[in-house]
């Protein structure tokens, strides 16, 4: 008897399979994202109480000008497109405390990264991990950006 007891128990403090942490979780997909989200499965952001974590944000050649250069406008662009995910969630780039960064040619790039960041992001400065990869989903992709930001509850 006990030990049925102990299995309805168990079977009452099981969660669903529907009360996990990223069902629970404030998914955050801009208008401009809603057909990514159906088409490849993820989501631009999710929030978990004090935290934000956004999906990587690929870095193209934008502009006219010099590789670098066109490797700089492809950033800031970025930068600025990660910042509209986060305004959608009501953070600003200022909440950013983590970034990574996956880039293609790391050596060729990070000196540009590096000049734009500190353009468009101000002190002080979130940690950042920048690592050299092989290839992105996005054949035309140079750099991917991921961040995390500190948005405190709601």
């Amino acid at each position: 008897l006990l030990s049925y007891a102990f299995i309805g128990l168990f079977y009452m403090i099981q969660p669903s399979a529907a009360e996990g942490s990223r069902q629970q979780a404030e998914i955050i997909i801009p208008e401009e994202w809603k057909e990514t989200y159906e088409k490849w499965g993820f989501a631009p952001a999710i929030r978990t109480g004090d935290y934000l974590h956004l999906s990587g944000v690929i870095v193209r050649a934008e502009g006219d000008g010099t590789d670098e250069e066109k490797y700089a406008a492809g950033f800031k662009l970025t930068l600025a497109r990660i910042e509209n995910i986060l305004k959608e969630a009501g953070a600003s780039l200022d909440d950013v405390i983590e970034m990574t960064t996956y880039h293609t040619e790391l050596m060729g790039q990070i000196n540009t990264a590096v000049q734009v960041r500190k353009e468009v992001m101000k002190k002080p400065y979130s940690t950042w991990t920048a690592v050299g990869t092989t290839a992105l989903a996005d054949p035309r992709g140079l750099t991917e950006i991921k961040v995390m930001a500190y948005v405190g509850q709601k």
